[in-house]
């Protein structure tokens, strides 16, 4: 029978890429993850599960079979722990929640603070990536939970709305356009843009939103792209361009001014994500509970978002 230790130990290697890096997450030592290596390749029949290329450690094909299993051994053992440990009202576990530089890593902390307070022996990680790498990672089961700015309609996957933000166009005080008596969005064809980064969620709900509108995304002048909220702000400022920047994320103090809109404002929505499963890990489970709840609607009220009632 496979150990688990030998599994997770081969696991990391996989993820960190190398036995030192391996060995820092898995807080052991260097030889130490080289043994557990080498006590599985023995009990496998003495066969290679990783060959060198350059400073990386990349799995054989021989290590690319085996690692679906290994993934889904280490999660049942670790899913039967954490039952065992529920069945006794103690709730215990590892919960990977994922979210884009968005508002997401400004709204996630004092959620997940919350929720630690309830339950302090589970740990939790947040994960920031693009949402294509998001999507993926939630998709092989490598996250738990999305926190995420788009609502996700793919067979197998439940979306929970927990509430939307507008977004609001920021200028530099002496922009011209505040001397307009009224801004219409086909006036943005004027101005340059300072816009999140192509394909990212955030980038898509403006285009979307402003050809609601009628005005296409070919008719904008893109002056700088960018991953960052906090380029965006600074951007403006130095007067790159105009930017739609999420209201939780502008500062109280940011020597900027809101642009008046003729018309509907654009919002995001933020949606909890998760997979469909007849058996989750409690502590996720407890999570998603937590974040459809009261407590975190209240939560996300007093940062600024606004809660649907429907």
């Amino acid at each position: 029978m496979l150990n688990t230790i030998h599994l997770r130990t081969f696991l990391a290697v996989v993820e960190a890429g190398n036995y030192t890096a391996a060995a820092e997450q898995l807080h052991m030592s260097q030889p130490a993850v080289s043994m557990h290596v080498r006590a599985l390749e023995e009990q496998l029949g003495d066969i290679r599960l990783f060959r060198r290329v350059g400073q990386r450690m990349i799995p054989t094909h021989a290590g690319e079979v085996l690692l679906a299993a290994a993934r889904e051994l280490v999660t049942l053992s670790e899913r039967a722990e954490q039952d065992i440990q529920a069945l006794k009202g103690h709730i215990t576990g590892r919960v990977v929640i994922g979210c884009t530089s968005n508002s997401g890593e400004h709204l996630l902390p004092p959620l997940i603070a919350r929720f630690l307070a309830r339950f302090p022996d589970v740990t939790m990680e947040i994960r920031v990536a693009p949402g294509e790498v998001l999507l993926d990672a939630l998709a092989t089961q490598h996250l738990s939970l999305l926190f995420f700015e788009e609502h996700q309609r793919r067979r197998g996957w439940e979306s929970c709305c927990l509430g939307r933000e507008p977004l609001v166009l920021l200028a530099p005080p002496d922009h011209s356009i505040l001397q307009q008596s009224e801004v219409t969005p086909g006036m943005l064809r004027d101005y340059p843009l300072v816009v999140p980064c192509s394909e990212s969620p955030l980038r898509r709900i403006i285009e979307d939103g402003l050809r609601r509108r009628g005005v296409a995304a070919n008719d904008l002048t893109i002056a700088l792209e960018t991953t960052s909220i906090a380029a965006m702000l600074q951007s403006v400022h130095e007067g790159v361009g105009l930017a739609f920047v999420p209201r939780t994320r502008i500062p109280q103090k940011n020597g900027l001014a809101p642009v008046e809109f003729t018309g509907a404002a654009l919002y995001q929505e933020w949606y909890t994500i998760r997979l469909r499963s007849r058996r989750v890990p409690q502590a996720a489970q407890e999570l998603y509970t937590f974040l459809t709840g009261a407590l975190a609607q209240g939560t996300l009220t007093r940062a600024g978002l606004e809660i649907r009632q429907d």
